[in-house]
């Protein structure tokens, strides 16, 4: 999944790609950062989330959006390898957004100050 690519909810509970929607329609998320974590042992699904919500919060969130998470309406969620992928060497994280009120985004939210 590439930066800015917005897409809509899925059914299934593990993701390998998602069917893009062009960011100018209504559409449920947007990826704001990606990520590679370090190679070692899978850490739990648990801790790998912790992490990563951590990191997008922290470190991408403000740059992409143009404000503080704190002070924002929208919410993240960050999409993390499983014990499965993890073995395939799979280490990405990707850092997608969404609206607090789980209403429809309209337009990107990179820069959107929101």
């Amino acid at each position: 999944m590439d930066i800015g690519l917005c897409f809509d909810d899925e059914s299934a509970e593990e993701v390998s790609s998602v069917p893009e929607v062009d960011c100018a329609e209504p559409h449920d998320n947007e990826v704001f950062a990606k990520y590679d974590v370090a190679d070692g042992s899978f850490p739990g699904d648990q801790a790998l989330l912790d992490t990563a919500m951590e990191t997008c919060t922290a470190e991408y969130f403000a740059t992409y959006v143009g404000t503080a998470y704190a002070d924002s309406d929208l919410e993240v969620f960050p999409i993390t390898p499983t014990a499965a992928s993890w073995d395939d060497g799979d280490r990405e994280i990707v850092c997608a957004l969404y609206a607090l009120d789980l209403s429809k985004l309209t337009g990107s939210m990179e820069g959107s100050q929101r």
